[in-house]
């Protein structure tokens, strides 16, 4: 094994577009590395490949139990690391719906190194529902004890942010991070459009509405009620599902087009044949979804939901356009106006790219990111 770099990322898996943020994880290394030209090695699980390009990915560890945390422990240790990035979400480093092995580590590591936390998710305000009452509990216990022995916190929601800065007396060490987009836009031109979609069985005029990603958030019976207002309508509509949207159940009338595996580039070209993203999400959109941030930077006009989980700077951008969580007319009355709008709103979607850009991009990231790895 190559000597490791002196900042290095711990991740579980790093499956490409299966692993959320194993993707977040080679995105963010991979822009480091041809940006600023800083290089992070990442470690994780046996199971995993190894890699050298673009990124190191070193499968290193056994599993996650006492035995498998203090090996990983000692390698870092022994190779003199400086700075260790944890990505967390509660059930990343286990089959369960916590693990409690992660505390002694983190604190451990905290005593030999910088520690940067990075928390994806926290999923323990799910406490209002039964059944989840007890794994809430312990997944509140550890995210509490990972900020403890983080030297800094980083998080891409809003809400996720108040949560935790309850459980740290320093708030100057926790940040806002954003997740940005992980399909790289590979552009098309007019003609390169008119073709895929005629390779797809689109007609020319055919309104395309997408759904991507989310399955769990996605209101299906909001869903269900729009595709049969449009199908008696005089919009001529094809729905397109992409990544767990696939899976979505809705008996449509109107025809529906659900592609098998495809490409981060394939993924970009679908995006820009799509005419409107629908986000109809239990709890309201948020910045955290990798999907919102697909459409953002990919001049795609949105129509969602706000509620709990939508973060403040949302409201202000032109081409999201959003409706109470709980009122499906406001809603379909939101998704029939930009139908009709789409072709005015190009000054909106360019001033909502420019703000993707320089908040929620690749290069936003590094920037909050930069000073604590030079450090």
């Amino acid at each position: 094994m190559h000597k490791l770099t002196q900042t290095v990322i711990i991740t579980a898996k790093t499956s490409l577009h299966v692993c959320g943020v194993g993707d977040y994880s080679i995105n963010l290394s991979t822009y480091l590395k041809k940006h600023c030209g800083l290089e992070l090695d990442l470690i994780v699980e046996k199971s995993c490949k190894s890699s050298s390009e673009p990124v190191t990915i070193i499968p290193y560890v056994d599993n996650w139990s006492k035995t498998g945390c203090r090996k990983l422990l000692n390698l870092l240790e022994a190779e003199n690391v400086k700075t260790v990035i944890l990505q967390y979400t509660p059930r990343l480093y286990t089959s369960k719906e916590y693990n409690l092995n992660l505390i002694k580590f983190w604190q451990e590591c905290s005593k030999k190194f910088q520690t940067l936390l990075i928390a994806h998710e926290t999923y323990y305000w799910f406490l209002k529902y039964p059944g989840t009452w007890v794994n809430g509990l312990f997944q509140q216990y550890i995210l509490y004890k990972l900020v403890q022995s983080s030297h800094h916190i980083f998080c891409g929601s809003e809400l996720y942010l108040k949560q935790i800065k309850r459980f740290s007396n320093s708030s100057e060490k926790i940040h806002y991070l954003p997740i940005p987009n992980n399909i790289s836009p590979q552009l098309l031109s007019v003609e390169e459009k008119h073709a895929l979609r005629q390779k797809i069985d689109i007609a020319p005029k055919q309104i395309v509405l997408l759904l991507f990603g989310c399955l769990a958030s996605i209101r299906q019976d909001w869903v269900a009620s729009l595709d049969n207002y449009l199908h008696n309508s005089d919009y001529a509509v094809t729905w397109l599902l992409l990544g767990e949207a696939k899976s979505v159940t809705v008996p449509f009338k109107n025809p529906v087009l659900r592609p098998g595996y495809l490409t981060s580039n394939e993924l970009s070209h679908y995006l820009q044949i799509s005419d409107l993203l629908l986000m109809p999400h239990e709890f309201g959109v948020s910045a955290k979804r990798t999907s919102l941030m697909s459409a953002l930077e990919h001049g795609l006009p949105v129509v969602g939901t706000y509620g709990r989980l939508t973060d403040s700077f949302l409201y202000k951008l032109p081409s999201l356009f959003l409706a109470p969580d709980k009122d499906y007319s406001v809603f379909q009355e939101q998704v029939l106006n930009t139908i009709s709008r789409r072709a005015n709103l190009h000054n909106a979607i360019q001033e909502t790219q420019h703000y993707y850009h320089s908040h929620l991009s690749w290069l936003a990231v590094t920037q909050t990111l930069l000073p604590y790895l030079q450090g």
